[in-house]
């Protein structure tokens, strides 16, 4: 797979257990103030006219745009037929700039598609009509309470009318990272909040074949889409969350390992010395990871197997090994 000149930001960020900064330039010039009068869903009729043309573009030509840059292939996308009766959230990884063709391509007609995305996406002018045309909804600043009051409400008429709504829950974009990060609990929130399904799927890399291959393409990509998963009513609200939370991690690290073949204890490539100040959220993918293989993991011991009494963590018994 190609190098990117973001890989050094991101090892030194894995090593710190912050999986959620943004390392891609962006700004904030010509942006529209995402606040409790933004206009999320417009239905002026010659902005609807725009919607479907520049939706029906993407639809057409995405499919094109995916074989010829990314050799696109699509696992299980007729997961979304379990949805299709009513609105739910999507979740991905997000390792691309043009990742969401792929999944409009993954959705098809079932569904229209609107995408979440960081407040300085709200652009003016001409860019700006075409990210809002595609279905954009920049998400407000958490200090906006009639910025966030304002979002819910359009979530809302959306899930009634049976869309579907997508979350990059690592919160930022790392080009062609191809470990699951840690999530942030927004979509999950929202499901709960609203009742409705959430939809996984995720991007894997693998070496380019056939006329890919001859003309050196750097990889191909596999989009998988996955069952989809329902907040557990038996339990309370936030307990509902949190388990929405490590269920979806636990399908992503499973597909992680299954992909790339990976057995190791945790797939996350953290300094010990951070374990006691990584965030809550990268504890969590830490425990499921090491779950999915039989082990156990907290901050001072590391991975360590729950059924054996061990005065080390595995991690520093198998770094002690390779020294050797």
């Amino acid at each position: 797979m190609a190098i990117t000149k973001y890989d050094e930001t991101y090892a030194e960020l894995e090593k710190k257990g912050e999986f959620n900064k943004d390392v891609t330039p962006y700004n904030y010039d010509h942006t529209i103030k995402v606040d409790g009068d933004y206009v999320y869903i417009n239905r002026k009729l010659s902005f609807r006219i725009l919607s479907g043309c520049i939706r029906g573009l993407m639809l057409g030509l995405g499919p094109l745009v995916n074989s010829l840059l990314f050799g696109c292939k699509i696992v299980g996308r007729e997961n979304f037929d379990a949805v299709k009766e009513t609105g739910c959230f999507s979740i991905s990884n997000h390792v691309n700039y043009l990742d969401n063709l792929m999944m409009r391509q993954a959705i098809g007609l079932r569904k229209r598609y609107y995408l979440t995305v960081g407040d300085f996406n709200s652009k003016s002018g001409f860019a700006g009509l075409m990210l809002r045309s595609g279905g954009v909804l920049p998400l407000p600043p958490e200090n906006c309470l009639s910025g966030m009051r304002n979002l819910n409400a359009a979530f809302k008429e959306l899930l009634a009318d049976k869309r579907i709504i997508h979350f990059y829950p690592e919160q930022s974009m790392w080009m062609n990272f191809r470990k699951p990060r840690p999530f942030k609990k927004g979509s999950f929130h929202y499901a709960v909040k609203f009742d409705v399904p959430v939809v996984p799927m995720f991007f894997c890399y693998s070496k380019p074949t056939g006329i890919r291959k001859l003309f050196k393409a750097a990889y191909k990509v596999t989009l998988f889409v996955m069952p989809a998963l329902y907040p557990d009513k038996s339990l309370p609200l936030k307990e509902r969350e949190n388990d929405l939370h490590r269920r979806a991690m636990e399908m992503y690290i499973r597909k992680y390992r299954e992909f790339y073949n990976v057995d190791d204890p945790l797939i996350y490539d953290i300094d010990p010395s951070n374990y006691a100040t990584m965030p809550v959220e990268t504890e969590l993918a830490c425990k499921v990871s090491a779950e999915t293989v039989g082990l156990a993991f907290d901050r001072e011991r590391g991975v360590y197997d729950p059924n054996e009494a061990q005065e080390e963590p595995l991690l520093q018994a198998a770094a002690a090994k390779d020294e050797d």
